[in-house]
C-alpha cells in the first residue's frame, strides 16, 4: 500500500484568506513570465503554499533533477548569471529550474547536460537508462513522450517501480508474476479478423475469470490481480495511453491521468487486450495517429465486449422493458384437434423505443461512455441504424452526459439534509422510471412535477426545472 499526497492546484483559496506565516514568500517565480508556461498555471502555481510547491515537485520528479542540475553548476564554478548567459535564458528562469519551481523540457536538458559536460541521465537521477529497451521503444513510438522532461521522469519511474518490485520479489525467490495467458490466434489480415479475434476473446476470457454476465466494478484490479499492474500518468492529450511487457519491468498499462475515469476504464480494457494477444516482449502506445492499426483495432474489438458482456447488455435491456420486438407470435399444439393454435401478443406503442436516457442508463450500468454504449446496442442488433443515428446526435450526447453527471456512478449518494438519505441506488431508478412513465403517457405532467420536487431534494445537482425538461427531451 503507498500513500498518494493530493494537492488542489485548482482552490479559489486566496494568499489572503491564509494565515500570514502560511502565505506564499514572494520571490523570483513570481515575477517570472515563461512563455512556456500558460497564465493558469502560473496563477495555480502562486496560491500553492511552499510546503504544498515542495511536495509537487518531490511528486513530479522535479527534485532531484534541480538539486543535480544546481550541484552540477557549482561544480563548474559558474554562477547561475554565467548560465543563463551561456544557455540565452534569464537568471531568474535558472533560479526556478534549480529551485524545482518549474518544469525542464527536453531541449533545455540537453543543453544544461552539454554545458556541465554531464550525461543527461546523471542529471535526471532516474534509475532507467535512456537505452533501456522499453524506454527506447516507448519514445521511438510517441516522439511526443519526449517533448517535456516530466513525462520522461513520470514513465522512468514506472519503470523503476517496476524493476524494483521484480528485484525484490527476486530476493525473497517469490513466483515470477506470470501474467494472464496469451491466446493463440491467426496473423490479423483484415479488419474483420481483428473484430472477431476481439470478439472471442473477450468472451472466453470473461468465462475464465468467471465474470459471467456483470459489469466490471474495479478492472484495474482485475488486471493487477492477473499480474498486470495499472498507472495513471499525466500525458500528452493525444495519448489514450501504453501497454509495456519486457523481462526486466513483467507487464503494465499505463493510462492518461487527464482523461475521465470512464475513458480510463476502456483504456485498461485495451491495454489487456494487448497482454492476452501479443509476446511477453511488446511495447504498445494508444494514439490518435495509430488508432486505425489492426492491431489497435482488435485491441479496441476486444474492449468494448470485455466490459459490456452481450448477455450482460440484453439482460440490462430486458429488465427496462425494451429489446422485443413490436410482435409477437407464439404458438401452442392443440391435442384434441391435433392443430396448432397461433396466438399474438403486440406491444404497447412507443414502449420499445431506445432513447438516450435509456442509454444512459445503460452506459452507467457498465462504467462505458455514452458512444460506447450506442455502438455495441447496434453491434448487438438491439437498435437499428435510424435508432443509431437518432442516439449519437449532438443534443443526445450532452443530455445523457449531463444525466450522468447528476446521477454520478452506481453507489450511495450523501445525506441530504432535507431527507431521508436512500441507502442504494433507488434515486437512479426513480430518475430513470419517473422519465419513462411521462415518456409513455403513463403519468401527467403533475405527476411528474411532484416526482421532480422529490428527486430534486435527493439530488443536489438536480433542479425541478431542469428534470423537467429532460424528461420533455426524452419525448
Amino acid at each position: 500500500m503507498c500513500n498518494a499526497t493530493t494537492i488542489d492546484l485548482g482552490s479559489s483559496r486566496t494568499e489572503a484568506d491564509m494565515p500570514r506565516d502560511k502565505q506564499p514568500v514572494k520571490s523570483d517565480a513570481d515575477s517570472l513570465v515563461d512563455p512556456e508556461m500558460s497564465e493558469t498555471v502560473i496563477a495555480k502555481w502562486r496560491r500553492l503554499t511552499p510546503n504544498a510547491r515542495n511536495t509537487l515537485a518531490r511528486i513530479t520528479g522535479r527534485e532531484p533533477l534541480a538539486t543535480n542540475l544546481r550541484k552540477a553548476r557549482e561544480n563548474r564554478g559558474l554562477s547561475q548569471a554565467a548560465v543563463a548567459k551561456k544557455l540565452r535564458l534569464s537568471r531568474s528562469l535558472v533560479a526556478q529550474i534549480e529551485l524545482a519551481n518549474r518544469p525542464v523540457t527536453a531541449d533545455e536538458l540537453a543543453k544544461f547536460a552539454d554545458l556541465y559536460g554531464t550525461p543527461a541521465v546523471d542529471l535526471t537521477g532516474t534509475r532507467v537508462a535512456t537505452d533501456d529497451p522499453v524506454t527506447v521503444a516507448l519514445l521511438n513510438l510517441a516522439p511526443a513522450l519526449l517533448k517535456e522532461f516530466d513525462v520522461q521522469s513520470r514513465i522512468h519511474g514506472v519503470l523503476g517501480s517496476l524493476m524494483a518490485s521484480s528485484h525484490l520479489a527476486g530476493l525473497l525467490e517469490r513466483p515470477a508474476r506470470s501474467g494472464p495467458p496469451t491466446y493463440s490466434v491467426p496473423t490479423l489480415r483484415t479488419l474483420a479478423d481483428a473484430i472477431r479475434q476481439g470478439d472471442q476473446v473477450a468472451e472466453h476470457e470473461r468465462q475464465r475469470l468467471g465474470l459471467q454476465h456483470a459489469p466490471l466494478a474495479e478492472i484495474a484490479d482485475l488486471c493487477a490481480a492477473q499480474g498486470v499492474p495499472v498507472f495513471a500518468l499525466e500525458m500528452p492529450d493525444d495519448l489514450s495511453g501504453m501497454f509495456m511487457a519486457h523481462a526486466s519491468v513483467g507487464s503494465a498499462i499505463v493510462v492518461n491521468a487527464r482523461h475521465d475515469a470512464v475513458r480510463q476504464r476502456f483504456t485498461i480494457a485495451h491495454g489487456y487486450a494487448h497482454a492476452l494477444f501479443e509476446s511477453p516482449a511488446t511495447v504498445r502506445v494508444c494514439t490518435h495517429a495509430n488508432a486505425k492499426e489492426l492491431i489497435e483495432r482488435r485491441a479496441d474489438a476486444f474492449a468494448g465486449p470485455f466490459l459490456m458482456p452481450a448477455s450482460g447488455v440484453d439482460e440490462t435491456v430486458r429488465r427496462l422493458g425494451k429489446g422485443q420486438p413490436s410482435r409477437q407470435v407464439q404458438w401452442v399444439f392443440d391435442a384434441t384437434t391435433e392443430q396448432s393454435v397461433r396466438a399474438e401478443e403486440r406491444s404497447t406503442p412507443g414502449s420499445q423505443t431506445m432513447t438516450y436516457v435509456d442509454v444512459m442508463w445503460i452506459a452507467r450500468r457498465f462504467g462505458t461512455t455514452y458512444a460506447l454504449t450506442v455502438s455495441r446496442l447496434f453491434g448487438l442488433d438491439l437498435i437499428a441504424e435510424s435508432d443509431r443515428t437518432r442516439l449519437l446526435r449532438a443534443k443526445f450526447v450532452e443530455l445523457a452526459q449531463e444525466c450522468l453527471v447528476i446521477l454520478g456512478p452506481p453507489s450511495v449518494h450523501a445525506p441530504s439534509p432535507h431527507a431521508v438519505t436512500v441507502l442504494s441506488d433507488l434515486n437512479a431508478e426513480h430518475f430513470y422510471m419517473a422519465i419513462e412513465a411521462y415518456r409513455r403517457g403513463l403519468i401527467t405532467k403533475t405527476d411528474l412535477r411532484f416526482e421532480a420536487t422529490s428527486l430534486s431534494l435527493q439530488l443536489p445537482g438536480l433542479s425541478e426545472s431542469r428534470f423537467l425538461e429532460l424528461a420533455e427531451a426524452a419525448r
